[in-house]
């Protein structure tokens, strides 16, 4: 159980506390601004370069042009058939130029994977005839 008298002895000296910092808080601002250099106006930026109508249809252009090629690389790179596509050719690709360079390993390759997909359809009919 709380005491009473201490619940607002707590209260009291919490308020204390808090109206001691806004006091601090105050008088800081005060110094700040006290010690703050006077406002200067904001200094026009310089204009900008007179361009003609040509250039600026040329920049436009140009602008496109880049905005185009960005967006069809994003495209390019988020089709995901198309790249699945890309990776089946350059799969495709790397095993005949392996037929080419290294005959023995490409059969042998063949051979392990002919043996592995053979084991798993025999596993899977055994499992089924039990």
């Amino acid at each position: 159980m709380t005491d009473a008298p201490d619940t607002a002895k707590y209260a009291a000296a919490a308020a204390k506390n808090a109206e001691a910092a806004r006091d601090a808080a105050a008088a800081k601002r005060a110094a700040v601004a006290k010690n703050a250099p006077p406002a200067v106006p904001a200094e026009k930026p310089a204009p900008a370069p007179k361009r003609s109508r040509a250039e600026l249809q040329q920049d436009t252009l140009r602008a496109r042009a880049d905005l185009a090629a960005t967006l069809d690389a994003i495209e390019d790179k988020l089709n995901v058939p198309k790249q699945i596509g890309l990776a089946a050719e350059r799969g495709t690709e790397r095993v005949r130029r392996l037929a080419a360079e290294n005959p023995i390993a490409l059969g042998a390759i063949a051979l392990g994977v002919a043996a592995v997909v053979g084991l798993g359809v025999w596993g899977i009919v055994r499992a089924v005839r039990r």
